[in-house]
């Protein structure tokens, strides 16, 4: 079996937001604590692969008691999932050579002009010695949408709209991920459909419509067209709050469907 386990659960600012005093911000219910989104995968295979590098980065592993990475997949180059880059230094110290880390182009480029000190090493040393304790060792891989082998692990990416660029959705086995997006495209869910999930976690920021991510209605409708066994949803707002949201989704009368709770795992198939 596959295990991913939910490394943080929530948007951009995270829950609490720092100075909000509403309700789920002050709320003492531990599943309203969430981190900014991110997630690990360990396949049956015993390979560790990271889904973006958030700004929690360093606490989140820590709790997770990870010690070693194979792989990282980032979705798309936005603050919230690529700012805890440079906490992935120990492990390119402890391995002695580069982490592959799988994004698309755009990503990519972007990656480039953010953090030219680990990806255009060259550029920005030019002339001078590297000092200091180190910088992280990653090695850019630029994939697209379609199938992919990232450390012997078959993937498929597809390429979901968001705002002014695209973020990489992720199908591992029988597990769909499925983050930041405003829309997902007829041919992605006819193939998520046809894979017959075990596994879907998804997009769903808040209650009400937002200009690029999905909104409970939208996201529970397209849980219902993939039609997978399990479905988490994450990426998660102030606007939620956990028992609220379970008790709505109960009262819909939608089922197997929860939301994430950060340090959550869950398990799933080979295809």
């Amino acid at each position: 079996m596959n295990k991913i386990t939910i490394l943080g659960s929530g948007t951009s600012t995270g829950v609490p937001i720092l100075g909000c005093n509403c309700k789920v911000c002050k709320s003492t219910e531990l599943r309203n604590k969430r981190f900014r989104t991110s997630a690990l995968i360990e396949s049956s295979s015993q390979k560790k692969i990271l889904i973006d590098a958030s700004p929690d980065l360093r606490t989140q592993l820590l709790r997770n008691n990870t010690g070693a990475l194979d792989a990282i997949i980032i979705t798309h180059d936005h603050a919230d999932h690529t700012h805890g880059m440079d906490d992935l230094r120990p492990f390119g110290f402890k391995r002695g050579e580069s982490l592959p880390v799988y994004t698309d182009a755009s990503a990519a480029k972007d990656l480039k002009r953010k953090f030219p000190y680990i990806f255009d090493r060259d550029n920005y040393f030019s002339g001078k010695a590297i000092l200091g304790g180190g910088i992280p060792l990653l090695d850019l891989k630029v994939t697209q949408a379609g199938p992919e082998t990232i450390v012997g692990e078959s993937f498929e990416f597809f390429s979901l709209p968001h705002g002014y660029e695209n973020t990489l959705g992720i199908l591992h086995q029988k597990m769909a991920y499925l983050v930041d997006c405003r829309e997902i495209p007829e041919v992605a869910l006819k193939r998520l459909s046809d894979a017959k999930l075990e596994l879907l976690i998804i997009d769903c920021l808040r209650p009400n419509p937002h200009s690029t991510h999905l909104h409970l209605d939208l996201t529970l409708e397209y849980i219902e067209r993939i039609q997978p066994k399990t479905a988490v949803l994450t990426h998660m707002g102030h606007e939620w709050d956990y028992l609220d949201l379970v008790y709505q989704l109960k009262k819909r009368g939608v089922k197997n469907t929860f939301p994430a709770i950060d340090g959550q795992s869950f398990l799933y198939s080979n295809a």
